[in-house]
């Protein structure tokens, strides 16, 4: 399975200051108008039908959840089980389990990552890169975490693209209809494909590539729903690659609770 790590940049505050600063400087007796809304796209408003089918509350964007993670590998051998928090903004993140056969405690809030391995944060080079903790300046697993569990919520984030118009499309030998998706060049260059049921919007799957030509990358299958407090997120994840669809691996919400 190809952990990967997507992060989003917020925008200074300073670009905010434009717009009113030439509202205030206008001339007397000369109103500026706001731009007329644009229409959402067909993409835009199937994403927002999913988002209505996971998340009508907005829970995902209001209140922590605690996930009970587990994952096995493409033998069926346990591969994580974790037991983390995610805030709303994702900012902070924490989690403690087993991770490849080590036991890990990490957090991050903001700009400051804690971790400990096995008991220790004195942690040797290779059991680093093994833990996937060198990567993205060791945040990683929030970003990752916070991606996989919030779809179909994270199509919103800043720095998605999402294609115009969905395509009628077949995933899993059933009929969806699919958005492709890719990201501003700072955020990431993969291509994904994200497939919903035609009548719910329920988010059913994806696909990603790093080189669509080549056929190259992964896709999962979404399966059930984890519920609390009106919040629906995926339950089972089945990953195959795309190039020959061998079995990677699996992972599971096992437990989903809101926190105050």
């Amino acid at each position: 399975m190809n952990d990967r790590h997507i992060s989003f940049r917020k925008y200074p505050v300073g670009m905010l200051f434009v717009p009113l600063f030439l509202a205030a400087c206008a001339p007397p007796g000369e109103e500026s108008e706001a731009a007329p809304a644009e229409p959402p796209t067909a993409a835009e408003a199937l994403l927002e039908r999913s988002i209505e089918f996971h998340d009508p509350q907005g829970v995902w964007s209001s209140r922590p959840v605690r996930l009970v993670w587990t994952g096995t590998g493409s033998e069926g051998e346990p591969r994580v089980a974790m037991d983390m928090t995610i805030l709303p903004d994702g900012s902070s993140f924490a989690m403690e389990g087993t991770y490849r056969g080590h036991e890990i405690r990490y957090a991050a809030s903001g700009s400051d990552m804690s971790v400990a391995v096995d008991g220790t944060d004195q942690i040797p080079d290779d059991v680093m890169e093994d833990m996937r903790l060198l990567r993205e300046d060791g945040f990683f697993w929030r970003s990752y975490f916070s991606y996989l569990a919030g779809l179909p919520m994270k199509l919103r984030d800043p720095g998605t693209r999402l294609d115009p118009e969905p395509t009628d499309a077949e995933f899993m030998g059933r009929p969806v209809r699919s958005i492709r998706v890719t990201y501003d060049p700072e955020v990431g260059g993969d291509i994904w494909y994200f497939y919903f049921d035609p009548e719910t919007a329920e988010l059913v799957g994806c696909r990603f590539y790093h080189d669509e030509a080549a056929n190259d990358g992964e896709y999962i299958v979404f399966e059930g729903l984890a519920e609390a407090g009106g919040l629906a997120l995926p339950a089972r994840r089945t990953w195959y690659t795309n190039a020959d669809d061998r079995l990677l691996g699996t992972d599971e919400i096992s437990d989903l609770t809101l926190l105050n």
